[in-house]
C-alpha cells in the first residue's frame, strides 16, 4: 500500500510548512533590521559598517581593525576619538564570537547612535 503524506490544501506537508514559516520569520527579521538601520544616526564618523565575504578570515579582518584603532587614535576630536574607538573595540569583541566566517559571509555594523529623544546609544548588530 501507498502511505498517504499528511498534505493540506496547498499540497504542501506540515514539514514544508513550519520551514516556509521560518523562511518567513528570518525574511521579517532582516527586514525589521534594515528599517531599525535605515533610521539609525549618529554624529561624525562614530559607525562602523563590516561586509565580510564568503571564505574571507576573521584574522585578517581583526588585523585591519586593529591598524584602524591605530589611525583612529590619532583622531583630533576628543568625542569622535573615543567614539570611533570604542565601536572598533566592540566589533573586534563581536568578531571573536565567530571562529571563521560563516558561509553566507557575515555583517556587523557597531557604533553610536541618537535615539529619537536626543540620547546616545551603543549598538552591535551582527548577522550572517
Amino acid at each position: 500500500k501507498w502511505k498517504k503524506k499528511n498534505k493540506d490544501k496547498m499540497g504542501k506537508t506540515k514539514e514544508e510548512l513550519e520551514e516556509e514559516e521560518q523562511r518567513n520569520i528570518e525574511i521579517w527579521k532582516v527586514k525589521q533590521l534594515i528599517k531599525k538601520l535605515q533610521k539609525a544616526r549618529g554624529n561624525g564618523t562614530s559607525m562602523i559598517s563590516l561586509i565580510i565575504p564568503p571564505k574571507d578570515q576573521v584574522t585578517r579582518v581583526n588585523k585591519m581593525l586593529g591598524d584602524e584603532y591605530g589611525t583612529a587614535s590619532h583622531i583630533k576630536s576628543r568625542v569622535n576619538r573615543l567614539s570611533v574607538l570604542g565601536a572598533i573595540t566592540a566589533t573586534q569583541q563581536r568578531l571573536k564570537l565567530y571562529p571563521k566566517v560563516p558561509p553566507n559571509g557575515l555583517v556587523v555594523y557597531c557604533g553610536t547612535i541618537i535615539t529619537d529623544e536626543n540620547k546616545s546609544k551603543k549598538i552591535t548588530i551582527d548577522f550572517e
